[in-house]
């Protein structure tokens, strides 16, 4: 799956030559790990990212790559464009991350005392 959303990654940032592929395979290991991380948060036990989220994985890496150099700031402009960024990307798809949690029996922990 990895290298089927690397070359998506590519795509979808018109990058056609092997120069970034290091970086990119860094950014997609790292949020694979935060959206699974998210995914468990309640004791779940996925351990593979599940391949129906792999979309969203693709998007939040996108969002990474173009932010790089701008880590930190909120926005960021320069002549007549700006741009402004999330402080959290995977709370940004939380609705779809919850949506899949629900789906695979991740509802959270009671505890009573």
């Amino acid at each position: 799956m990895a290298t089927d959303n690397l070359s998506k990654i590519k795509l979808l940032l018109s990058l056609e030559d092997k120069n970034q592929d290091d970086l990119l395979n860094l950014l997609l290991e790292d949020d694979e790990a935060r959206l699974l991380s998210y995914i468990n948060q309640d004791g779940g036990n996925v351990n593979t990212f599940p391949s129906e989220l792999a979309w969203l994985l693709r998007e939040i890496t996108v969002r990474r790559f173009n932010r790089i150099g701008d880590e930190g700031k909120k926005s960021s402009s320069e002549s007549d464009v700006s741009a402004t960024w999330s402080e959290d990307d995977v709370q940004d798809f939380a609705v779809y991350i919850d949506r899949y949690r629900h789906k695979t029996g991740n509802r959270g922990i009671a505890r009573f005392i």
